[in-house]
């Protein structure tokens, strides 16, 4: 029988094999009808799918000629207008190689073709996201395999384009390296390299690195001069009046246009005689010589040449000028015309609602934005030149659509840099709102600006954080830490053209990786992504009714440019008021000058509790903050409100006395659900770390009192884990942190390294804040950084302090005690170790801190009793009690047990040792 089943299986496979075509005959035929003009590409597709019938009976191998196959009959089918068949079959290849390729039959480069036919049939439906996706799985199968440059390089040109145009210039830089160096490695070019260089340089020029960018300006100009090469050496002379227009150059600014338009006349450029004229109008005559006629006349010839490239900037310009001649139907006139090259009769609302079907296919998102708040700034100076209510309530609704547009620019970048660049662009945007808000008195509306001007980033991280997979988390670690390590590479120790340039790939490579796994996600939870992306507020009624449940107010600050301003929010009130700036700010300096140096506070007490009671009250009008729980929102920098002077009558009292304080990124942070957090139980209730001893070349101080202050707060908490000495490792703190409910950190800390990032030490190495990437959702509800500077670091407008407690909030972890100065050892020890007292009686985490400082005072006497030793400790973030974790306490009850047994014991040998005593008595005593 089972001769039988084999016999009958090997003639049936034997049958099967006479009907496969020979690989290497189906191979030449594929070849040949794609190269003939005489086979019609219909018969050509009847032919194919015959062959892919019988190819589908056979049993194998899947190799290239199968793969071959299936590319070729998508093509055809998108010839004959079918492109979702077309992508069915392309799609259908690409599976094949990737599930075959460890196999040495299978040549992966056929990806390379099958993902750029993919983006054409993609960009055919008018999918453009899809589109996107599979140009740049194009290049990265490109630059991973060596291979099909031909497709890649044009791809590069066309994202780096792309990319400066939805304002990513981050992105854009890196694209544009890729570009020459592939142009370079297989002939160099000058005319084809200088397409990807003038992206840089104008992405240089619009992150104002303009030293980096005139460096390579000027390189370029002599290279453009070596070989004759006009129509680049107009470009470049343009961009150089950028670069003379921030140092306020006027002649050098002159002689560039006159270089710029003689090499764009020369080459016949309208274009880039557009783009000369429009920058010298805007940047010599506009900005810094306020010759308002002259700067016209530029923009006139400007228009001349039709240049649809910079039209929409030149409209806008010409616009703002007729604003400041107060010549407002004119402004209204260039503003609408701007607004019609990008859609027929369009304003700021079509725009928002189409931004990305109409704008980013033909416009730069940096002039789409400068249009929109220009046109609020015209409304916002024609109410305070005629006083119409209605102006500056347009002015107002424009803003909003504005900071909408902010919002969409943010879903087309992917590098963080960009990000952070279009955050401290939009300042002025909500400082203009704001101002407009403040003549209104409305401070509703103002509030909605104050939260959009702080640590919205934060708030997509958190919110990304919520709604993402542990298996997603831990690949995005991964490319995440790759990415990282690269970046640092590329901008640490000077490295080889040729190493660098392979970096760059694996960079982009790595990156493209990371926004695919965003893609997928996107699509996986589409309605997530859209509120993602919205970032809605809080109002100031959901201040009252969910932040202010058990607080007394709430405070945030703004310092713009020109005019800071604050907004107090309490249970019953709101006050909203306008601080006189270089008061404001020169007293915040003289605050922190002598709150922050134990001696100059010493000897200069008296100045210090004048400067302390002066900010107090220039904050606080008379009489509007109530007793109680205070949330500080800071703008920018932090300083402690808890040793402002609130009354000099009889003696300084500090505000600490009277109000608990808490500090928060934006009050929307503090209404993020954590629960999210727990992934499972923590292991226990904390965790300490103590290196005490640091790698010699550091040159860092022992802390030798970490250990025994360890052992205090761990008698407080019941379960500890205590990392000292060299178990204070690095790797372990990565590896361990997330696991334990409460985490302190005896240390050394820096807010700035060689890398430019705040760094902490441990026992073995260093651990920089890019390095603090999640692997999961940490179970931890507080981190304490007992250390030197933890709250500071680099300051981006618009965004807040990038510090380790920012970070730490960014993985999960809701509140964070950190230090704003280099802290004295044994007041931090004191400090830290009441702090835990009061924690655990399960107190809030504010309250605690404030009753550990006050008992602190009441014990401390002389030259500890300043501020400087007390209040360098602030939390930031949620307040809530930690509900610690109640462990059965096995260790007491055995030692009891043990203890129980030796009395047992030692009493049976009493007992015995005199009933043997007795029995002898007995027995000398018989008669």
């Amino acid at each position: 029988m089972r001769l039988t089943f084999i016999f009958y299986t090997i003639l049936f496979s034997t049958a099967l094999s006479a009907q496969c075509p020979d690989r290497g005959v189906l191979w030449k035929r594929i070849v040949y009808l794609r190269d003939s003009s005489f086979v019609a590409p219909a018969a050509q597709l009847t032919e194919l799918s015959s062959r892919l019938n019988d190819i589908r009976k056979c049993p194998g191998p899947y190799d290239s000629i199968y793969a071959l196959l299936l590319l070729r009959i998508g093509a055809l089918t998108a010839i004959q207008k079918d492109f979702p068949k077309a992508i069915s079959y392309t799609h259908q290849s690409i599976d094949m190689i990737y599930g075959n390729a460890s196999n040495s039959y299978v040549n992966c480069k056929h990806l390379i073709k099958s993902y750029n036919n993919l983006r054409i049939f993609y960009d055919s439906l008018r999918l453009q996201d899809r589109s996107g996706e599979a140009a740049d799985s194009c290049i990265s199968v490109a630059l991973r395999l060596n291979a099909g440059y031909e497709y890649a390089i044009p791809l590069i040109y066309l994202r780096t384009q792309s990319l400066f145009e939805a304002g990513d210039y981050y992105q854009c830089i890196n694209y544009a390296l890729i570009g020459e160096n592939l142009i370079k490695a297989n002939g160099y070019q000058l005319e084809n390299v200088s397409y990807y260089r003038i992206w840089r340089i104008n992405s240089l020029v619009f992150l104002n690195r303009f030293e980096e960018a005139e460096r390579l300006l000027s390189a370029s100009i002599d290279e453009a001069r070596r070989v004759g090469y006009y129509k680049y050496l107009g470009a470049l002379n343009c961009s150089m009046i950028l670069i003379a227009g921030k140092r306020k150059d006027s002649n050098a600014a002159l002689n560039y246009a006159k270089q710029a338009l003689y090499y764009d006349d020369k080459t016949k450029n309208n274009d880039g005689c557009s783009s000369t004229l429009n920058n010298l109008g805007y940047n010599m005559y506009f900005q810094n010589l306020r010759q308002y006629d002259k700067a016209l006349l530029c923009f006139r010839k400007a228009l001349r040449f039709n240049s649809p490239n910079h039209s929409i900037s030149i409209l806008c310009n010409m616009a703002n000028v007729f604003v400041l001649k107060n010549n407002y139907d004119s402004a209204n006139y260039y503003f609408q015309r701007a607004f019609d090259i990008i859609k027929p009769g369009s304003n700021e609302q079509v725009l928002l609602k189409d931004y990305h079907t109409v704008l980013l296919d033909k416009n730069a998102a940096q002039y789409v934005f400068e249009l929109i708040l220009d046109k609020a700034g015209a409304y916002q100076h024609k109410y305070k030149n005629l006083g119409h209510e209605e102006d500056i309530e347009s002015a107002i609704r424009i803003y909003r659509t504005a900071d909408k547009l902010l919002n969409e620019i943010k879903t087309t970048q992917s590098a963080m840099q960009s990000k952070l660049f279009w955050r401290t662009q939009a300042r002025r945007l909500y400082e203009d709102a704001i101002a407009a808000c403040y003549v209104k008195n409305n401070y509703a509306d103002a509030f909605y600006f104050f939260e959009k001007s702080r640590a919205v980033l934060l708030q997509d991280q958190m919110t990304e954080l919520n709604n993402i997979s542990d298996a997603d988390l831990l690949q995005q670690a991964g490319l995440k830490r790759r990415i990282e390590l690269l970046e640092s590479s590329i901008n640490g120790n000077p490295v080889s053209a040729e190493a660098s340039s392979i970096m760059r790939k694996e960079l982009a490579a790595a990156n493209q990786e990371l926004d695919k796994i965003y893609q997928l996600i996107k699509k996986q939870n589409p309605l997530y992504y859209q509120s993602f992306y919205d970032t809605t507020t809080i109002s100031v009624g959901d201040v009252k009714k969910n932040v202010l449940k058990d607080h007394a107010g709430l405070i945030e600050l703004f310092s713009g440019d020109s005019a800071d301003y604050s907004i107090l929010i309490t249970k019953d009130k709101v006050y909203f008021r306008r601080l006189v700036k270089a008061d404001f700010e020169n007293t915040i300096d003289l605050y922190i000058k002598y709150i922050s140096n134990a001696g100059l506070l010493n000897t200069r007490f008296a100045a210090y509790t004048a400067a302390a009671n002066h900010l107090y009250r220039l904050i606080f009008s008379a009489n509007t903050l109530p007793e109680g729980r205070i949330i500080v929102s800071p703008d920018g920098l932090y300083f402690p409100f808890e040793s402002l002077i609130t009354d000099m009558t009889l003696r300084p009292v500090y505000f600490l006395t009277n109000h608990t304080v808490s500090y928060t990124y934006s009050a929307r942070y503090l209404m993020n659900d954590f629960a999210f957090k727990q992934n499972g139980e923590p292991v226990g209730n904390f965790m300490g770390v103590a290196p005490v001893k640091y790698p010699a070349d550091t040159r860092l101080t022992q802390l030798d009192g970490s250990i025994a202050s360890l052992k205090k707060i761990s008698a407080y908490l019941g379960s500890a884990e205590n990392q000292v000495f060299n178990t204070a490792t690095k790797h372990n703190f990565q590896r361990k942190f997330g696991d334990y409910s409460i985490i302190q950190l005896y240390t050394h800390a820096s807010d700035t390294s060689v890398r430019k990032e705040p760094v902490i030490y441990f026992s073995d190495s260093a651990l920089y804040m890019s390095e603090l990437i999640p692997e999961k959702k940490p179970a931890t509800q507080l981190i304490v950084l007992s250390a030197c500077e933890t709250g500071k670091g680099t300051l981006y407008q618009g965004e807040g302090v990038f510090s380790f407690n920012r970070a730490f909030a960014s993985l999960g972890i809701p509140s964070s005690v950190t230090n704003l100065w280099s802290i004295d050892n044994v007041s931090t020890y004191q400090l830290t170790e009441l702090f835990y007292k009061y924690l655990a009686k399960e107190e809030p985490l504010d309250i605690a801190l404030q009753h550990a400082k006050l008992e602190y005072l009441r014990t401390a006497e002389g030259e500890n009793l300043l501020p400087y030793y007390w209040a360098a400790p602030i939390l930031v973030g949620k307040t809530d009690a930690i509900q610690l974790k109640q462990h059965f306490p096995w260790k007491y009850i055995m030692f009891a047990m043990a203890l129980t047994g030796l009395l047992v014991l030692a009493w049976r040998k009493i007992t015995q040792s005199k009933t043997a005593s007795l029995t002898q008595d007995t027995i000398q005593t018989a008669p």
